[in-house]
């Protein structure tokens, strides 16, 4: 008979909370996308998903479905806007690097790659864990809408990116990160391309070892 007391104890943590969490860009061209104030003014965003294709093979009446070719779906957050247009500014400038807004059918191509990080935290605002998104660019700046009825509400908007892919670091290997590079159970943050396969025992020492085979070669 379930107890109570047993999901308690099963609910680590009291749970991860949605509102304990931080994005930051890598972006030193672009002073507003980088550091504290960006942080703040991120009202909202998203873990990304992880999207594997399928293969359907028939056989004598049957499907067999194997695993196809990973994808990453468009990546989304909410931004407040201040009274500087600080964190529009900057999207509206990368947008306009990335082809000229104006009458121009030329690009500024100063950097159409920047990376992003998603910071899980916990409740004592420590990093319990970190996905780090490698060459985001923006495909859209939502409309902010206006009007003269109103009232008590602060500006914001949508930005919608692309990538091409992350890496995952988990709570043991965020701790282990100070100061130095190191390879993460869910690929390299090192590569110059998408992660690879991994090892059970070095891939996912934390989870339960049926858990673990789904990440093993």
């Amino acid at each position: 008979m379930a107890q109570l007391n047993d999901f308690v104890n099963n609910m680590r943590g009291g749970g991860a909370r949605a509102n304990q969490f931080s994005v930051t860009f890598e972006s030193q061209t672009q002073p507003n996308l980088h550091g504290p104030h960006f942080a703040f003014m991120c009202r909202s965003a998203q873990i990304p998903a992880l999207t594997i294709g399928e293969i359907t093979v028939p056989y004598r009446g049957r499907q067999i479905f194997v695993p196809g070719d990973r994808t990453y779906d468009a990546w989304t957050i909410t931004i407040y806007n201040d009274t500087n247009f600080s964190v529009r500014d900057s999207l509206e400038r990368w947008m306009n690097d990335l082809q000229d807004i104006g009458s121009s059918t030329s690009s500024g191509s100063k950097q159409v790659y920047y990376n992003a990080t998603v910071k899980q935290k916990d409740r004592n605002d420590r990093t319990i864990r970190e996905y780090k998104l490698v060459n985001v660019w923006p495909t859209t700046i939502d409309a902010i809408d206006l009007a003269y009825d109103t009232n008590d509400v602060i500006e914001e908007f949508g930005v919608t990116f692309r990538f091409n892919y992350m890496t995952i670091n988990p709570r043991q290997q965020v701790q282990g990160l100070q100061g130095r590079s190191t390879e993460g159970p869910f690929g390299s943050s090192n590569r110059s391309g998408p992660p690879g396969a991994l090892t059970a025992s070095r891939a996912a020492p934390w989870l339960d070892p049926d858990l673990a085979e789904v990440f093993s070669t």
